[in-house]
């Protein structure tokens, strides 16, 4: 209630997906035991191997550059927004992998982001303990782990947060009239931020996809880079996104964000969440490629979770908390300029339209939170239970009775919807709303008409 379209829409079905408490003192507290709540890092690996980032841009063999005992390294820089207290930048940096010649590549700048700084903190004294324990070891060298305070709602927390990496450590665009400034990270990973923004408003949604696609490294040909400079041609920056919403609500807005370029590609997985009970020294993962990674079998195939919306109801099925969709994102080229001339900024106010036209035809046409069917429903239903008071209490106009928010409550949502959205919940939307109200409006605040 109060917002542009029904943000409890996206709140309701997302937590209820997720299997987890809408409020943060219930959700498992900030400690060096993590708990990845939405699914472990395993499920995700074979998404996010070098390999599978780097595309059909790999190092070249030895012997194209002297003598078969010249192997090279690649390191890739990843991005992981909203962190929160995940361990997924450090099993990203322990994945070490191997080409048939030798060559290695691997992660070698994880830069983690949040908005709580209190979570921040944590992983960093965990990194530090495992660092201390790592360190004993032989023959095992760490890349470089990052933790920046990053708040969506402003520009100027965007800015403070990446802009020093991109000036300090990215080679500016030939042609860059603007000073621009972007394209660091092989790889952006979301692990459902982008589903919580969803429930705010759409300016913030626009700033994180501009920030997003500012972030993935620009594709350059082997031609217009330097082999002494790490192989930093690419194939193109991967944002990997794992979601609940519907399937073909994020490939619209994704597939048509304005002046973005994307190959974009999905799977379902099962959720696998894992609470960490102990920390122990960080151990390489070692892969070998086209080894140890996973393969489509047709067996395990999962298709694609259905709305929970049905008819103007909440009705998930059983599937419903079990599976999310990873979406891998590939910026390409700009078809419309050279590569020295490509940007990476995209125009944010066109960015933001699409947010809310896309938002709006989904839960207004495509799978509404409320049909016509559902108002008349409702409608009646206040009409019997406003008859009544009539009886027992006055004969005040129809539209003059106002229902006490509890009668309300039980009137406007079903049981399986009552149980993802208990009272004291609805109360918190009904007093959100009420503040949004334009001063002087003539409103009941502590119940509703049939108005």
């Amino acid at each position: 209630p109060g917002f542009r379209y029904p943000s409890d829409h996206l709140l309701v079905a997302a937590k209820f997906h997720a299997g987890v408490s809408r409020r943060n003192d219930q959700l498992p507290e900030a400690s060096n035991s993590p708990f990845e709540w939405l699914t472990n890092f395993q499920s995700l690996r074979h998404l996010v191997l070098p390999s599978y980032i780097v595309g059909d841009v790999s190092p070249p063999p030895p012997s194209s550059i002297g003598s078969a005992s010249h192997k090279h390294t690649m390191r890739l820089n990843a991005l992981h927004v909203g962190c929160g207290t995940s361990t997924v930048g450090e099993s990203l940096l322990c994945l070490r992998e191997k080409d048939v010649c030798g060559n290695r590549l691997q992660y070698g700048h994880v830069v983690n982001v949040d908005i709580d700084k209190d979570a921040l903190g944590v992983m960093q004294n965990r990194w530090r303990q495992r660092e201390l324990q790592t360190q004993q070891l032989d023959d095992i060298t760490l890349g470089v782990m990052d933790w920046r305070y990053l708040d969506f709602k402003s520009e100027e927390s965007c800015r403070l947060a990446l802009d020093p990496l991109y000036r300090n450590l990215v080679q500016p665009l030939p042609n860059n009239s603007n000073n621009e400034l972007g394209g660091y990270f092989d790889l952006v990973l979301d692990k459902s931020t982008l589903d919580c923004l969803l429930c705010s408003e759409t300016d913030v949604v626009s700033v994180f996809l501009c920030e997003v696609y500012r972030a993935l490294r620009i594709p350059t040909s082997r031609s217009e880079s330097s082999l002494d400079a790490d192989y930093r041609h690419s194939s193109g920056g991967v944002y990997v996104l794992v979601t609940f919403h519907p399937l073909e609500f994020i490939q619209q807005l994704l597939a048509e964000l304005p002046g973005a370029h994307l190959e974009i590609e999905y799977e379902v997985i099962k959720r696998k969440a894992d609470i960490v009970n102990t920390i122990d020294a960080l151990e390489v993962d070692e892969v070998v490629s086209g080894k140890n990674q996973s393969e489509f079998d047709p067996e395990t195939y999962l298709p694609p979770a259905s709305s929970a919306w049905i008819s103007g109801s909440f009705s998930p099925d059983e599937n419903y908390r079990k599976t999310i969709t990873v979406f891998t994102c590939r910026r390409l080229p700009n078809p419309k300029q050279e590569e020295s001339n490509q940007t990476y900024a995209l125009d944010r106010q066109l960015v933001r339209e699409h947010i809310e036209s896309t938002c709006d035809k989904w839960y207004q046409t495509t799978s509404p939170m409320v049909t016509n069917e559902r108002e008349a429903t409702l409608r009646l239903d206040f009409q019997n239970a406003i008859l009544s008071q009539q009886r027992a209490e006055s004969s005040l106009k129809e539209e003059k009775v106002t229902l006490d928010l509890k009668t309300c409550y039980e009137l406007m949502f079903t049981e399986e919807e009552k149980q993802v959205l208990p009272f004291d919940y609805f109360i918190e939307d009904w007093e959100a709303y009420c503040q949004n109200l334009r001063r002087g409006e003539d409103f009941p605040r502590q119940g509703m008409t049939i108005n």
